[in-house]
């Protein structure tokens, strides 16, 4: 885990423990350019289980971006909006229980935002078409608009445990500049 990922998650109460937050040499997953992430359960809203509740996942998604690109608030912004749309779908949609939470990983990549949703469930998402005075209905688009800004992508991965969505937002190239630049 690297040290914005650790204060934040001690920020935030959560125990430093291989319960709560992996740090490890490789990816059990195999072949990802990664070597470290933090990965949290996700509290659902108004429960009393263990984990973080989603505001509190918007201020990991954040610590984590301003660690890839501290000096653009724009980027932070989508990396909590990314968070927050994908959390909340698997939330809403999931059907998680005590025995198979909603978990959020947020994997250490070079000159990348990256999040990972897991859920229990292998449904994977989908768009919907949202009318103006419908509640709900825009999280993936919002995600998908994100990510094509950045020039990043998402992916969903079904597993034997449900399934993987996976969203990064690589830092663009200026903004890459400019922090080489700076250091």
């Amino acid at each position: 885990m690297t040290p914005a990922q650790r204060q934040c998650a001690a920020s935030l109460g959560l125990p430093v423990s291989d319960s709560v937050v992996v740090d490890t040499a490789l990816n059990a997953r195999g072949g990802d350019r990664f070597t470290s992430f933090l990965r949290v359960p996700v509290r659902p809203p108004a429960s009393a289980r263990s984990g973080v509740s989603l505001s509190d996942a918007r201020l990991l998604a954040r610590a984590c971006a301003e660690e890839v690109c501290p000096r653009v608030d724009e980027y932070g912004d989508a990396a909590e909006l990314v968070t927050s749309e994908l959390v909340t779908n698997a939330l809403k949609h999931a059907a998680p229980t005590d025995d198979e939470p909603v978990y959020i990983e947020f994997p250490s990549c070079p000159w990348a935002f990256q999040v990972r949703v897991l859920d229990p469930s292998p449904t994977p998402p989908r768009e919907v078409v949202a009318y103006d005075d419908d509640m709900s209905g825009r999280g993936l688009v919002l995600v998908h608009h994100f990510a094509s800004q950045y020039g990043g992508h998402l992916n969903v991965e079904i597993t034997e445990d449900g399934k993987t969505v996976t969203c990064t937002l690589p830092v663009q190239p200026t903004s890459r500049a400019a922090e080489e630049a700076s250091a």
